[in-house]
């Protein structure tokens, strides 16, 4: 975990985003995990836009980038920044309470459910519009992704708690073998 410094304390990152002070107030009084339907509240009653934190609004060549506002030993606040086809592995939060806000653009959320053979099977998509919030419990496993076409930029606000250092990913419906259709039995 990178070393906790003045510059991504909340009360430096409170003058850096002054739309967020009340919000990164919040969440520098946490001292444990934050209560998923608080942090959903908070994201919810957050007016932002990307400009108001386009200082942190950085983008990765081949995925999207994670980028600092604030964080404490009991939270991180991050800027998440995606270019189209973008798109997280899929995932759960065990032990992590997360909640994220769209700020531009609009992203879509892949839900999955873990099925008895052990894979995990899609049960529905959501698309996020500016302004939506999701929030993900412990055994919430989800993908998100930018699907929009090329050049559309997405712009997501994450909270984090505690900070996650490692989340649990899963592959959808793999097969392992040999390729072609030689390799399958064929009824003739």
């Amino acid at each position: 975990m990178p070393a906790i410094t003045a510059e991504t304390t909340g009360v430096a990152a409170s003058a850096r985003f002054p739309k967020l002070a009340s919000l990164i107030g919040y969440l520098d009084s946490l001292t444990g995990r934050a209560d998923l339907g608080v942090l959903s509240g908070l994201l919810s009653r957050t007016q932002v836009t990307r400009a108001d934190v386009e200082v942190a609004c950085k983008f990765g060549d081949s995925s999207y980038r994670r980028n600092t506002i604030a964080r404490s030993e009991w939270y991180e606040l991050l800027a998440l920044c995606w270019r189209s086809g973008h798109v997280t592995p899929i995932h759960d939060h065990a032990g992590v309470s997360c909640a994220f806000r769209v700020v531009e653009g609009q992203g879509t959320e892949i839900r999955f459910r873990m099925t008895e053979s052990g894979l995990v099977c899609p049960v529905g998509a959501v698309a996020m519009p500016p302004g939506y919030v999701c929030a993900a419990a412990d055994a919430d496993i989800h993908q998100v992704a930018n699907m929009q076409p090329p050049g559309t930029d997405l712009v997501t606000m994450h909270i984090y708690s505690p900070p996650i250092t490692k989340m649990r990913t899963y592959k959808f419906a793999e097969s392992v073998g040999a390729e072609g259709c030689d390799a399958y039995a064929r009824e003739c």
